[in-house]
């Protein structure tokens, strides 16, 4: 099988007929039908259906793209990681972090790409752990830092540290730093995650067992506008330690009894082959974290 028939294949697929495809790849209509003609012949199957509307896949055609895609993909991968290997450290990585823990994870990780291997380019995304797991499963991304636990049996996961989670309250709420319970903090309004959010329901989980229920007026996403409402006196919060700015003195920070840490997790698909690149910017995320 010639790569060039895959590609011709892709370029059909993609542009709906021979005659865009032929235009596409610098060649002629010809040239492009003996190139499917070919393929279709060594595979001993039917790959394309020609209608008036054009050209389309058919279902052993579509199987063949999708698996051609990654032949590709592991072409650049080889590429990338042979010019590694002779010292050009060219590369591009694509990864995911969850906001409470890319305020500290992604400055280090950067930092330390650019000592180690300053050819290799970084595609970061901040996003909630059910986002970041599924851009993983669909290789959109290659690995990611999400919250534990992960039961999707197609990534592998490596437990990397725990999440500490406190916390904090406006200064005329008259709070101090001891530790509190739930049932003294349900006495205040809480500015928190949204339900669905896994930070929240984290703490639900907890307030639950202790059966409490936490006031909750305003529900908000950001997860870096949190400390900036309880700064500004709308409530208390909950946060992990490391989402909090480095100016603390604003608000009262304390533990909370019963609320257990989270586990940080790094993810990635189990039918994916990391390129070199990838598996350096995994190596350095474990090491920070470890």
């Amino acid at each position: 099988m010639d790569l060039r028939q895959l590609d011709v294949l892709a370029a059909i697929h993609q542009s709906g007929s021979f005659t865009a495809a032929a235009d596409s790849l610098g060649t002629v209509q010809s040239n492009v039908s003996a190139q499917i003609q070919a393929l279709e012949k060594e595979l001993h199957t039917t790959l394309i259906v020609r209608s008036r509307q054009g050209a389309r896949l058919t279902e052993q055609g579509q199987v063949v793209v999708d698996r051609a895609k990654r032949i590709t993909a592991e072409i650049d991968s080889m590429l990338v990681d042979l010019s590694m290997l002779q010292g050009l450290k060219r590369g591009h990585a694509s990864i995911g972090v969850i906001g409470t823990a890319s305020r500290w994870i992604v400055p280090s990780l950067v930092q330390e790409m650019r000592d180690s291997a300053p050819g290799v380019t970084l595609h970061i995304t901040e996003a909630p752990s059910e986002r970041l797991l599924a851009d993983v499963i669909t290789h959109d991304l290659s690995v990611a830092v999400i919250t534990e636990p992960v039961a999707d049996p197609r990534v592998e996961v490596t437990t990397l540290c725990d999440e500490e989670i406190v916390g904090i309250a406006p200064k005329e709420f008259g709070l101090d730093s001891s530790p509190k319970t739930f049932a003294e903090l349900s006495q205040y309004p809480h500015v928190l995650t949204p339900k669905t959010n896994p930070l929240r329901t984290w703490i639900d989980k907890a307030a639950r067992k202790e059966e409490v229920t936490l006031d909750v007026p305003v529900n908000c996403e950001g997860i870096r506008l949190l400390p900036r409402l309880v700064r500004s006196g709308v409530g208390c919060s909950i946060l992990p330690l490391t989402a909090l700015p480095n100016e603390q003195s604003v608000f009262t920070v304390y533990k909370i009894e019963n609320l257990p840490p989270r586990h940080l997790a790094l993810i990635s698909a189990k039918d994916a082959v990391l390129s070199m690149a990838e598996r350096v910017v995994s190596d350095v995320i474990i090491r920070l974290t470890q």
